[in-house]
């Protein structure tokens, strides 16, 4: 018993309501999943991080946090007192914008005062690196120095501490506290740069998520800020990770407009001049728009939070979601006595076909390990597909008994250039396969990959300016390389530490880099405390030099017992790490990873980089890694790359094979020739305008690889509906030229080489589908002429 073609049951109806059905489904999840925070703008939750070991994941997540959330704000003037009054105003309409948790201006005494009080009982188990070096080697050198500061200017300040501190020791270790030395006016950070002063002001966001409309208020907040400062004749400088995060956030909203409302003004003028009606405008929108809503809804319900420039993309993906609608509209025009159940029993396995061969394109960027692909695809993946089931659920119904009654006007021009351009083309096939040849063979000779990961964001030129000027100024913010430093217990992590700061201290010395700071240069272990402590009982005390050294300054016996009882009392005390960490600000304690699994772990955050090959050698040590964000995922995006050029070619064998068992494998080298030659256009045309290639590059070859089957497809089964085959083909290219063309007008690199790309490719493809089936036109031609005569 033979089975009814699926459709001759087709019940138009019964398919709308099951539009409708699974639409209502979509919006109700959409009016859950919207009303919370979906949309993410942080540059890092682009980057991948399962590619990490655990504990590397972890410490950069550590590292991160406070880089995520600070901002530096330098207030300058020809005065220092005048930069103190810019700052001071600065501060209070900084603290009225409630955008921070922490507005720092003058520096926090009681914080340092309580810490010193804290500290003050373990002093003789503490001393800085240089102190002990000077008391293993030459102890009086110790009695030297602290005479000059006494005798100095600054020696009023120290004065006041002698009484208990007479040793000057732990004044020596808790000024080493802080490795750069930073000049207070009125308890606030001034700096100097030749005739100009700057004073400091440090803020933290209060939420590290950075969401766009805090964002905007800040970049708001910066800029009246700025205007403020200099009309009173000041000036400021503002830099911090959130600024470049809100610049990349208005970036992709400016984009997101441009290519959104771009294509969408592209497709209505396409569409009217086409079509003449109001009924194909809408049925296009309504395809478009329910496609981009169930793709935002099942990303932010699959995600959690979407990336802005996923939005970017998605804008895009309005010229391509309509292509289903105008091949179905445009199949109208292929005979007089259409209508939409037979429209769509002609178009469908093209339809079908296509939409397979753009999933499985989009398919390739969901097996990257960058969430922001996977996003992309995912959203793409699905707003293609129900922008499909739109048209082919929903149009027979909402087409029944609709006919054009005029014959467009570019349909008079894609007819022709259908007819004679493959004619052309094959009058000429020598010499224009002669200059291809050259063309695709010198741009693939050209062609350069590129892999650095900050082509992600392009910040502007003044961003970057100002930011450099400011870590000239106040080189105290940690650069992104940092160690990674681990032992199997506190005393283990504690030594391979101590030998790594050693290390680095040597490579100060040479200029490597400005300063380091990593929790054993100022908490020793309990081995450590205790040599501290017998270091200054063998070489100060019972040497009888600290005695000697209190009489010459003026201290009676009753005082210098009372030193020597005291130092005696706390030879037993010991400072745990947790103690100390109790009393250290913010910044060191985010230094300490804690013990976990038989693993102590720690981070050195390194300041002022400036030979990072002599660094990244000393990750050699026992215990210790380095860790270089950059570099390591600039080698990811390399071996990606690699894997994705891998991926296309499966992509190609794919649906080689695919075409190959539906239409014969003859055809599907005849059908496949059009990705082909699109491809290699595309890789040509980015060698000869010295385009950015990357792993992007390449999943917007998919893309082209796709839309190239897609448009081969549909010439080879187009048959005696050349005609308006091509009428939809051009207008399929048209408004997805639009779109991505759009994407490569972009600021940010990455953006722009992925539009860039796709618009070589759609153009190339656009030019070669049509040249399948030339045999047919040359027979029709010559059957014209034959009936002419």
């Amino acid at each position: 018993m033979n089975k009814k073609p699926i459709l001759n049951v087709y019940h138009p109806k019964l398919t709308a309501g099951l539009w409708l059905v699974g639409m209502l489904v979509i919006c109700v999840l959409g009016s859950q999943a919207l009303t919370k925070d979906w949309l993410e703008t942080s540059f890092l939750a682009l980057l991948p991080t399962n590619e990490q070991q655990p504990e590397i994941a972890k410490a950069t997540l550590q590292h991160n946090q406070l880089l995520n959330r600070k901002v530096v704000w330098l207030a300058g003037a020809a005065t220092s007192q005048e930069a103190i009054n810019h700052a001071q105003k600065l501060k209070q309409q900084l603290e009225q914008s409630q955008l921070f948790n922490k507005v720092v201006l003058e520096f926090p005494q009681q914080q340092y005062i309580k810490q010193y009080q804290q500290l003050f009982p373990y002093r003789y188990q503490l001393l800085d690196a240089q102190t002990q070096a000077i008391l293993v080697t030459k102890s009086d050198e110790l009695i030297k120095q602290n005479l000059e500061i006494l005798n100095s200017p600054i020696g009023q300040m120290q004065a006041a501490s002698l009484e208990s501190d007479p040793s000057l020791i732990f004044s020596r270790y808790f000024s080493a506290q802080n490795p750069i030395k930073l000049n207070l006016e009125q308890g606030i950070v001034v700096l100097s740069e030749q005739h100009r002063f700057w004073a400091l002001l440090l803020t933290d966001l209060q939420d590290e998520r950075l969401q766009l409309d805090k964002l905007e208020t800040l970049s708001s907040l910066v800029d009246s800020a700025t205007e403020q400062v200099k009309a009173t004749g000041g000036e400021l400088l503002v830099s911090g990770m959130p600024l470049f995060t809100a610049h990349g956030a208005e970036s992709a909203k400016q984009e997101i407009s441009t290519v959104g409302i771009g294509s969408s003004l592209g497709i209505i003028v396409l569409l009217w001049a086409t079509f003449r009606s109001v009924r194909p405008l809408l049925l296009s929108s309504l395809a478009i728009g329910s496609g981009l809503l169930a793709a935002l809804v099942i990303c932010v319900l699959f995600f959690g939070k979407i990336h802005i420039l996923t939005l970017v993309f998605g804008a895009s993906l309005i010229g391509v979601a309509d292509d289903y609608a105008q091949h179905f509209l445009c199949d109208s025009f292929g005979e007089k006595d259409w209508n939409p159940r037979k429209g769509l029993k002609f178009i469908l396995p093209g339809l079908s076909l296509g939409l397979a061969s753009n999933l499985l394109s989009y398919a390739g960027l969901g097996f990257s390990p960058f969430p922001g692909l996977q996003e992309v695809a995912l959203f793409s993946a699905m707003g293609l597909l129900v922008a499909w089931l739109t048209v082919v659920l929903l149009f027979p119904l909402l087409l029944t008994g609709f006919t054009f009654d005029h014959e467009p006007g570019i349909l008079k021009l894609t007819t022709y250039w259908e007819q004679h351009w493959p004619l052309w083309v094959n009058k000429n096939r020598r010499w224009l396969g002669l200059m291809l040849a050259v063309f695709i063979a010198g741009g693939l000779w050209i062609l350069t990959p590129q892999d650095d990961v900050r082509l992600l964001q392009s910040p502007p030129a003044e961003l970057l300016r100002t930011a450099d000027k400011i870590r000239q100024l106040f080189p105290m913010s940690p650069d992104n390389p940092f160690f990674l430093v681990s032992g199997k217990d506190q005393a283990d992590w504690h030594q391979n530490e101590q030998t790594l700061l050693k290390r680095l201290d040597a490579l100060k010395q040479q200029k490597a880099l400005t300063a380091y700071e990593g929790l054993s240069g100022y908490w020793p272990d309990a081995d450590q405390q205790q040599q501290n402590y017998r270091l200054l009982k063998r070489n100060l005390y019972d040497s009888g030099l600290l005695e000697r050294y209190m009489t010459d300054l003026g201290f009676d016996q009753t005082a210098v017992k009372s030193e020597y009882k005291q130092f005696a009392a706390a030879e037993r005390n010991m400072l745990t790490l947790a103690e100390w960490l109790a009393t250290a600000d913010e910044t060191k304690q985010q230094l300490w990873l804690g013990c976990d699994s038989g693993r102590c772990q720690s981070t050195v955050a390194l300041i002022g980089i400036n030979d990072a090959g002599v660094l990244a050698a000393l990750q050699d040590l026992p215990g210790v890694v380095w860790v270089d964000q950059v570099e390591s995922i600039s080698s990811l995006f390399a071996r990606y790359r690699i894997r994705a050029s891998g991926l296309l070619t499966i992509a190609f064998c794919l649906a080689s094979l695919g075409l190959g068992f539906k239409f014969g494998w003859r055809n599907s080298v005849t059908i496949m020739s059009v990705p082909v030659a699109a491809l290699a256009v595309s890789l040509a045309m980015l060698g000869w305008f010295d385009q950015l290639f990357s792993l992007f590059n390449l999943f917007a070859l998919l893309l082209v690889l796709g839309i190239g089957v897609d448009y081969g497809l549909f010439f080879f089964m187009a048959g005696d509906r050349r005609a308006s085959t091509s009428l939809g083909v051009t207008l399929s290219a048209l408004t997805t030229l639009l779109a991505f063309g759009l994407l490569a007008t972009s600021s940010t690199e990455i953006v722009h080489a992925f539009g860039f790309t796709v618009t070589a490719g759609i153009v190339t493809a656009l030019l070669c589908a049509p040249l399948i089936g030339l045999k047919d036109i040359q027979s029709s031609n010559t059957m014209e002429r034959g009936c002419q005569k």
